[in-house]
């Protein structure tokens, strides 16, 4: 006794796929998969490069098509002669019977994990960060800028807006070195210290891998050569971390952060002075 041949897979353009799996037909077309019962097909169609998949429809009615183009030809008449076969063996519905009212679909994309909520801790820190990162800064821009006017030096405003804006910067980056150098202390000492794992290849820049304590992967980049690297994370904000790093290390970016708002400083200090004067 001869056995029947398998139906082959069908591959067509776009990355559209048709199998027969038992007794359902499944098409993907990107990121939907569409589930098609063999009860709920009347007939399958070769059509030279193409297939054509025909629902059953209700007496008078005009029944559904998927139709799959781009795919070999010889694979598409063997589909088709398999699929009749498997078709011949079912019983024959009632006439009012709708076929496409059994097909499903379904997405294929992984929705994105729900953003954690925001304590009150977080926003307390975030409240204080701008507040440091921008106050002193505006403070001597607007306040430089008032005493100029009020002294009847207006055209001081072209030196003194510029100069008020490089404070608002060197401020920004000040409060922004001092947040790294307090987390590259405090992090390794009062967080979560875990190994992350090289996922890049080897060279000069590297792309690490960890998970948090709630399962969730994040990705760290550091110019590294280990496989390896210890990274510390807040429980409370595991997507941004930092290094492991040795102790020399960290007094050299703490002495740099020190100058850095030395600097910033000493700007917003003699914008404020000139003003006065």
């Amino acid at each position: 006794m001869t056995a029947s041949p398998s139906a082959p897979i069908l591959r067509g353009s776009g990355g559209t796929v048709l199998r027969h799996e038992g007794d359902v037909l499944t098409l993907r077309r990107g990121d939907e998969e569409t589930r098609i019962p063999l009860r709920a097909v009347r007939d399958v169609v070769p059509d030279r490069r193409a297939v054509i998949v025909e629902l059953r429809a209700p007496a008078g009615g005009t029944p559904v098509t998927h139709r799959i183009d781009g795919v070999n030809e010889a694979s598409a008449g063997l589909f088709a002669t398999t699929l009749g076969t498997a078709l011949a063996r079912l019983p024959e519905p009632d006439p009012s019977f709708d076929g496409a009212a059994l097909v499903t679909t379904r997405s294929l994309r992984t929705p994105p994990p729900p953003a954690p909520p925001i304590s009150a801790g977080q926003k307390a820190r975030g409240l204080a960060w701008v507040l440091v990162a921008l106050g002193p800064g505006l403070a001597s821009l607007i306040v430089t800028s008032v005493l100029f006017v009020l002294h009847g030096e207006a055209g001081m405003l072209i030196l003194a807006i510029p100069m008020g804006l490089v404070s608002v910067f060197l401020n920004l980056a000040s409060a922004a070195a001092a947040e790294r150098s307090l987390q590259m202390w405090l992090l390794p000492w009062r967080g979560i210290t875990v190994m992350a794992v090289r996922t890049s290849p080897y060279g000069k820049s590297g792309k690490y891998e960890y998970t948090d304590s709630s399962g969730t992967l994040h990705s760290y980049y550091r110019d590294a050569y280990a496989s390896r690297i210890e990274i510390s994370y807040h429980p409370e904000n595991p997507g941004n971390p930092v290094g492991v790093y040795p102790v020399f290390t960290r007094v050299v970016v703490a002495l740099g952060t020190l100058i850095l708002c030395a600097v910033t400083a000493g700007v917003i200090f003699v914008g404020v002075m000139a003003a006065t004067v």
